[in-house]
């Protein structure tokens, strides 16, 4: 069904558009095509903004990242150890929840070296996490692998809470004794 034009076409507004597609229509039915009908418009004139469908995707992820970090850096700001663990982990699955399409951009995302700005910015996607860490003594490269851990823990989490693993499980529960067991590693490592 294609929808009514009835914005003015920018890179800001197809960008904008495309987020909201992903979270209702998944990566893979991301298509210039698609997205200018949900537009009202023809593929073509999308091309006026966004040089390609990876153009548009490398976009869509970048810009992603920075609402993930934005988000993250909000819900840890002045709080430190077991109360900045449980927020920003719970923030961040709340993320993934209401913004699957969004979240699963983030997370197919390559990690190569062949484009220096995403790679950059897929590495300052664990900073708000090891500034939270700091509370707990960690630094350095024990910090980096300590935000590593994290996140695999809470992706692993996601994944299997998003695809129906856990349905029987009081997930809410399952997840507050892991970051809580997460916390209480980290002030292990610190000692």
């Amino acid at each position: 069904m294609r929808a009514t034009r009835t914005t003015r076409l920018s890179r800001d507004t197809i960008v904008n558009a495309a987020l909201t597609f992903l979270d209702r229509e998944g990566w893979d039915a991301l298509t210039i095509n698609a997205l200018a009908n949900q537009l009202g418009t023809k593929g073509p004139s999308l091309y006026n903004h966004v040089h390609s469908l990876d153009d548009l995707r490398r976009t869509v992820r970048m810009r992603v990242i920075d609402d993930i970090i934005s988000m993250l850096n909000r819900v840890g700001e002045g709080r430190t150890r077991d109360d900045a663990v449980i927020a920003m982990a719970s923030a961040y699955r709340s993320y993934a929840h209401h913004h699957p399409g969004r979240y699963s951009a983030f997370t197919r995302m390559p990690f190569g070296d062949d484009d220096p700005e995403y790679s950059a910015a897929t590495k300052a996607a664990a900073a708000p996490v090891i500034e939270v860490l700091a509370s707990f003594g960690l630094e350095g490269e024990q910090a980096f692998y300590a935000a590593l851990e994290f996140w695999s823990a809470l992706h692993g989490f996601v994944l299997l809470e998003m695809t129906g693993v856990m349905d029987d499980v009081d997930t809410d529960a399952v997840f507050t004794d892991m970051l809580l067991r997460l916390a209480s590693g980290m002030e292990r490592r610190e000692a």
